[in-house]
């Protein structure tokens, strides 16, 4: 019977301080509480032995408790809690002051069906571990993880429009054309130029120029595939990496991005302003490094600003008699 395992084990159990061991009769009644149980719930043996262990705590998360308790029982097999899943059965205060800015308590509890010498189910026990200073750690190290990640992303955005930066495009480019010159895919790079973008901010304002800025980036993102990369170059200057497209395609999409660019109105506060963009393209050829596509495409970038704007033009060889002076 269960007063059977009371009274059998009640000697190695019952003085136990550091695991809590609590046993329920099928009906729910507290027929064992261990030191463990009266310290940190601060009810004494005899305040709940007999009673309903709902009735002792109220608090407890009964339906959830009451089909575990049943599954154990009609099964006869043993069960497991983490802290993960729940961070705590009972309700305790921590204690532990190495963890003293953790203000409950964590446990992991096992639960374990009790049987008599016949082999029939008579109750359940629960054994409660304390595992405050364990999930304490793994919060922290968790924390430090989160916060590493955060500042590496951040360290990668542009502050004003939370594009990529020039520091991650020339990581990510470099990389993007190695697994391009390995699996022989294509790849062009987009250069584009806010065009008359000092003439924004002085007729507006800096905020208004601010504005345009994110807006900008806004409507370029919006057209873009996943897998495509929009970086702010610097000041009004923008880089676009297309993964496995060759440059055709990549002059349609860029014409795109410039008819979107173009027929945008602007409001900030007041005002409506709108603007354009040039862009130069270019393509990876054997042979060739990142600086060298880099420079073709801001040499096509050149031509189309000297070519009235609001246009993309592609690299060729014969854009290089007219580039800009270095």
């Amino acid at each position: 019977m269960i007063q059977e395992f009371a009274v059998e084990y009640s000697d190695i159990i019952t003085d136990l301080s550091t695991v809590g061991i609590v046993a329920m009769d099928r009906r729910m009644n507290i027929v064992l509480w261990n030191r463990f149980m009266s310290i940190h719930s601060r009810l004494k043996a005899e305040e709940v032995l007999g009673k309903s262990l709902f009735e002792c705590f109220p608090e407890l998360p009964r339906t959830w408790l009451e089909k575990k308790l049943k599954s154990i029982m009609v099964l006869k097999n043993a069960s497991f809690s983490s802290w993960r899943q729940r961070p705590h059965l009972f309700r305790f205060d921590n204690t532990q002051s190495i963890t003293s800015d953790i203000s409950s308590m964590y446990q992991d509890c096992s639960f374990i069906a009790i049987k008599d010498k016949h082999g029939m189910i008579q109750g359940v026990c629960i054994a409660v571990h304390d595992v405050t200073e364990t999930a304490g750690a793994h919060m922290l190290l968790q924390e430090a993880t989160d916060q590493a990640i955060l500042f590496e992303e951040t360290s990668q955005r542009d502050g004003l429009t939370g594009l990529y930066n020039r520091s991650y495009f020339d990581e990510y480019f470099s990389n993007e054309l190695y697994r391009t010159k390995r699996y022989g895919k294509p790849l062009s790079l987009l250069i584009l130029d806010i065009d008359f973008f000092k003439k924004v901010n002085d007729e507006y304002g800096h905020p208004a120029g601010d504005e345009v800025l994110r807006v900008v980036s806004r409507n370029l993102l919006k057209t873009l595939r996943a897998s495509d990369i929009l970086c702010r170059y610097g000041g009004e200057e923008f880089a676009l990496i297309f993964p496995e497209m060759n440059v055709k395609a990549g002059m349609h999409v860029a014409e795109r991005l410039r008819g979107i660019i173009e027929k945008d109105v602007i409001n900030f506060e007041d005002q409506q302003i709108k603007v354009t963009i040039s862009m130069g393209i270019s393509e990876y050829r054997d042979g060739v490094t990142p600086g060298q596509i880099i420079q073709e495409a801001d040499t096509a970038l050149y031509s189309s600003k000297e070519n009235g704007r609001n246009r993309v033009t592609c690299y060729s060889a014969e854009l290089e008699s007219c580039a800009k002076p270095q």
